[in-house]
């Protein structure tokens, strides 16, 4: 979207620049955005890999824990939704080679 794109009277370009360099995106919104097809810069993707990595050991984490890995829906571990997490990566079209592997190995 070019930064000047303006859309219903608001300036979705400059909205989706400043996504792309905020730092304090949740979980939530994170998943809507790459739902709705987002594309991230360089910089947000190394930090998108950063959380997914962060995530994926939290699910690690509950697999030892629990025995198995179907995390209800609405389980928090250490602060983080790993449930909708782990539901989201059951139907998410572009996880990478990487994160299948290791989803397939877990």
């Amino acid at each position: 979207v070019p930064q000047s794109h303006v859309e219903q009277g608001n300036n979705l370009g400059h909205w989706v620049a400043y996504q792309q360099r905020r730092p304090n995106l949740d979980q939530r919104q994170l998943d809507l955005l790459e739902q709705a097809g987002f594309k991230w810069n360089g910089a947000r993707t190394a930090l998108l890999d950063k959380r997914w990595d962060t995530m994926f050991q939290l699910l690690l984490q509950f697999i030892t824990k629990n025995g198995h890995c179907d995390v209800p829906q609405s389980h928090v571990e250490q602060g983080n939704n790993l449930g909708h997490w782990v539901a989201y990566q059951q139907r998410r079209p572009n996880l990478d080679q990487r994160q299948l592997d290791l989803l397939e190995q877990a």
